[in-house]
């Protein structure tokens, strides 16, 4: 349910992500963080074009060293609840149910790391920004960015 003074704070795309674990296999998503929530989103009524238009913003941001954690322009709550009832693949989960969130540098980008209770168990979530795809014999992410996710981390630490 999407509380009417809730405020997107950023709208990451191009996002791999997934649970931890051995046989995982991590999808490609929008990860939307709200002042009360994060939402990784797999399934999305977002046009194509919108959806490119706000990758290749992320993308310049990156190559010029801005921030791009940020709220997408057009992108409101209204569309977040809709694409949150689009599919059961779309998680959501409450600040008050993450136990933890870290970043980790690796040889080949940063990693997002949020233990959160789903259910009954607690659960790891890794997501990571990608640079490049390869499409062939299906999506895979080729490389990935360098992402400060200290901004994410501080909004998620200071509201649990």
């Amino acid at each position: 349910m999407v509380d009417w003074d809730e405020q997107i704070k950023g709208h990451l795309f191009w996002v791999w992500g997934g649970e931890e674990g051995l046989f995982k296999r991590g999808k490609e998503g929008m990860l939307v963080v709200t002042d009360r929530r994060l939402a990784f989103i797999i399934k999305t009524d977002m046009t194509y074009k919108m959806h490119e238009t706000h990758s290749i913003r992320q993308l310049k941001r990156f190559e010029a060293g801005e921030n791009i954690f940020r709220p997408a322009e057009g992108y409101t709550l209204e569309h977040l609840k809709k694409d949150l009832a689009k599919s059961y693949d779309n998680l959501q989960v409450p600040f008050r149910q993450i136990l933890d969130a870290v970043s980790e540098e690796k040889d080949w980008g940063t990693l997002l790391k949020v233990k959160m209770n789903i259910g009954y168990k607690a659960k790891v979530f890794k997501f990571s920004i990608v640079k490049g795809w390869v499409k062939y014999p299906v999506k895979d992410p080729l490389e990935f960015q360098r992402m400060d996710w200290r901004p994410l981390i501080d909004l998620i630490k200071t509201s649990i």
